[in-house]
């Protein structure tokens, strides 16, 4: 994620009491930064990977949540909007529920090492740059277009993430050079900034 300096404030401190994370409405204390544009996410600054976005918590929570347990999605309302339920067969007791991507690291195997690279999964919140590295199966899942997760609101990715070469910074290289691609290509900014080291998991 990118934020130019002049319109975050990072290094600030919350005891639990002031937010919740926007993906389940739990309490959080620890570092949060904040945008000019009042938003605030989890860490000291953008580079403190993972992040994940947080509301204060007064506010109520928004129609669609993130969270990896399924959350309701339509509320049951009077009059005309139980109508329009009713006819598209949404039983308004028990509202149709979706799954969204959740953090979650791919591990290189010895296979993978012999093989020299391995495939990294990868999303981009729709609506703002933020990234988060998600499972084979949730990737598969957002590609598909499966209607039990909310692929609406993502792009998924890989990255081919070279593991072996002649040295780590050669290795840094490579795996920089192919992420600026990706950026590039899929118009992904601030793509390169979620990495803080091109040479992990990286083995002479």
């Amino acid at each position: 994620m990118y934020y130019p300096k002049s319109q975050i404030k990072t290094n600030l401190i919350t005891n639990g009491k002031e937010f919740v994370y926007l993906s389940d409405n739990q309490p959080y204390s620890g570092s949060y930064w904040r945008t000019s544009d009042g938003k605030y996410y989890t860490g000291k600054n953008p580079n403190d990977t993972p992040t994940f976005e947080l509301i204060l918590a007064t506010l109520p929570l928004p129609e669609v949540t993130s969270s990896i347990q399924p959350t309701v999605r339509i509320v049951p309302q009077e009059g005309l909007v139980n109508s329009y339920l009713t006819l598209k067969g949404i039983n308004i007791n028990n509202p149709p529920v979706l799954l969204v991507p959740v953090y979650a690291l791919t591990i290189p195997t010895p296979a993978d090492y012999t093989n020299g690279a391995f495939t990294r999964y990868f999303c981009k919140q729709n609506t703002q740059f933020i990234y988060l590295e998600i499972t084979q199966d949730t990737f598969r899942k957002l590609a598909d277009s499966d209607n039990q997760i909310d692929y609406k609101s993502y792009t998924p990715f890989t990255i081919t993430w070279t593991l072996t070469g002649l040295s780590k910074q050669e290795v840094a290289n490579i795996n920089l050079r192919v992420t600026a691609t990706i950026e590039r290509q899929l118009g992904l900014g601030g793509l390169t900034q979620y990495f803080k080291d091109y040479s992990q998991y990286y083995q002479a």
